[in-house]
This record gives structure tokens, sequence and C-alpha cells, in this order.
């Protein structure tokens, strides 16, 4: 009865704003543990009078910290991630596609970030994206704007590759998934490097453009495949 009254008495010390964060946010592997040792000494600096509230605070906030850090190494997360990635990307790119294959006529600002294959300040402009929802938008869509032979033959050469690097050298999630950004975007930097160094017609600058966005719309998706595949009975 005395140990169970005991135990009572540390809960009741122990805020249960700070108990509550802990068991939610801690590091899995000790949580229990480190909750239990912090309501002991909680209790114990309370009894001698000692500063009792920041250290709390501090620890508290140590302990999410590093629950945080073990959380993103965790394999989940990075599919979670993954996911994330291609349910933004994704679209953003099909409604782009859209929009450069209907375009007519665009502004001279858009024209001029268009000719210098600068996409990633196109998306960022509200004049774009009303365009492109309201004229140009998923209503336009149609399956062969996104037919591109070069685009399709880089994502074959990806899931080579990533079979490969799976296969062989076995790697930890996130050199895996580096491995796979680092094709998802070579396609568009490489296309914009292109276009910024040499005075290219638009002729030209449209199919590099295509390239710069079906590539890793094809890539994405299929990075993704592999890497639920690959990690598929990982947990960290």
């Amino acid at each position: 009865m005395l140990n169970i009254h005991s135990s009572q008495k540390q809960h009741a010390f122990m805020p249960k704003l700070a108990t509550w964060l802990l068991s939610r946010l801690a590091n899995p592997a000790y949580r229990d543990e480190l909750i239990g040792d912090m309501e002991e000494e909680y209790t114990e600096r309370q009894e001698a009078n000692q500063e009792a509230s920041y250290w709390l605070l501090r620890q508290t906030t140590l302990a999410i910290w590093d629950g945080q850090k073990a959380m993103i190494r965790t394999t989940g997360f990075v599919k979670a991630l993954s996911i994330i990635l291609c349910v933004l990307a994704l679209p953003t790119i099909a409604l782009f596609v859209g929009w450069l294959s209907n375009m007519h006529m665009p502004s001279e600002h858009l024209w001029q970030l268009l000719m210098a294959g600068e996409v990633h300040f196109i998306l960022f402009n509200t004049e774009y994206w009303e365009i492109a929802w309201n004229e140009s938008g998923v209503s336009h869509l149609d399956v062969m704007m996104f037919i591109h032979v070069q685009s399709i033959l880089w994502a074959m050469v990806y899931a080579v590759s990533a079979y490969l690097f799976l296969k062989k050298i076995k790697p930890s999630v996130w050199i895996f998934s580096a491995f796979s950004m680092a094709y998802i975007l070579v396609p568009y930097l490489f296309g914009y490097g292109v276009i910024s160094l040499f005075e290219l017609p638009p002729r030209i600058v449209g199919p590099i453009l295509a390239f710069m966005m079906l590539a890793p719309f094809f890539t994405l998706p299929m990075s993704v495949g592999f890497l639920f595949k690959g990690f598929a009975n990982c947990s960290t």
C-alpha cells in the first residue's frame, strides 16, 4: 500500500502536460523508463526545495528533441515523407504540363521565366496559377501530353539502377532516398543549366522543359515503390 501511495503521489507532483508530451514524443525505445526516472527526480527536487520547474522543462525539451531525432531516422518517417512529396509534386507537374501544352500568349514576365527555364519561379507566381487553373487546367489534360520518350527512358534507367543498388549495396533508407532524389532532380538541374548557358529558340526550349518536368513525374512514383518494397520489413 505504501508503494502504491508513493507512486500516485509522484504522478500528482509531475505536471500532466509534461507526462502527456513525453508519452507521445519521447524515444519509444526507453519512453516508460524515462518518464519513471523523471517523475522520481522531479519529486525529489520538490521535496528538497530545489528548482524543479525549470529542470522539468529542460529535461522534457531534451527528451522530445531526442525522440524526434530517433523518429526521423525511422523508415516509416521516410515513407510518409515520400508519400507527401508525391501528393504535392505529381499534381503540380501535371498541371504545369497541361499549361505548357495549351499555352496561348502568356504574359511577357511568364514567357521570360519560361525561356530561362526557371520553372521554380513560375510555380511561385500567382499569375501562373490563375491561368493554369482557369484556362489550361485539369480539364485540358490529355494522356498524350505525358508520352515523352526521353523521360520514360530516364525512369527505366532509374529502375534498373535502383534495383541493383538495393540488391548489391543494401543501403540505409536515407542513403537510398538520397540516391533516388538525385535521379529525380538531375533532369531538372541539367535542363535548367543548359537553358541558362545557351540562348536557345523556343522550339528547343520546349522539349527540354518537358524532360525537366516529366522525368521526375515518372521517376518519383517509382522511387516510392522501390522504397516500400526494398524496406518493407524495416522499422528503423
